[in-house]
């Protein structure tokens, strides 16, 4: 896939929230390259390493419900990682029909190595290389996932209902 290419005018009339769904999504496109080619590792194979670096000999139903994905489809990320190396397959001894998962030396190895890389603070712009703005950034961010990660924000909800429909100053909806 050729890499999308943004010209900075085209962007200084768009709203906060579509500059950060453009951000992510390119942050999350790069991401993908960089597993890809310098850790042979997908964005969904590097969750279950990460997963399994704290539930290790973890079922695979465990592992798919901690990495928001089916049992079926965790399967071919296993596959992937099981055949590199990263992962091995094991037959529950209780209950033989259940298998478990568990990281392999390798999979240690690439894991510490991807951490290592995430917990770099290298700038990703010229923008977040000052540290007054690297800590409004920072801020930001935190209270965008903060604010998000509860499951529902009111805020859109909200946004395109009627000004006639809202409570007047003074009375009392129940």
């Amino acid at each position: 896939m050729e890499p999308l290419v943004v010209f900075p005018d085209a962007l200084s009339g768009a709203p906060i929230g579509r500059l950060l769904a453009v951000a992510g999504h390119l942050a999350d496109q790069r991401w993908g390259r960089y597993l890809a080619e310098h850790h042979g590792l997908t964005p969904a194979g590097m969750r279950v390493l990460f997963t399994l670096t704290h539930v290790d000999d973890a079922t695979h139903g465990d592992v798919a419900d901690r990495c928001f994905v089916r049992p079926a489809t965790l399967t071919g990320i296993v596959d992937t990682l099981e055949r590199d190396g990263f992962v091995e397959r094991r037959r529950d001894e209780a209950d033989r029909r259940s298998v478990r998962l568990a990281l392999t030396d390798k999979g240690r190895e690439r894991t510490r190595a991807l951490v290592d890389r995430i917990h770099t603070d290298t700038p990703l712009t010229s923008v977040d290389a000052d540290p007054a703005k690297r800590a409004v950034i920072r801020d930001f961010l935190i209270d965008v996932i903060t604010t998000m990660s509860d499951g529902e924000d009111n805020r859109l909800s909200t946004q395109h209902q009627d000004p006639n429909d809202r409570p007047r100053p003074g009375s009392h909806s129940c």
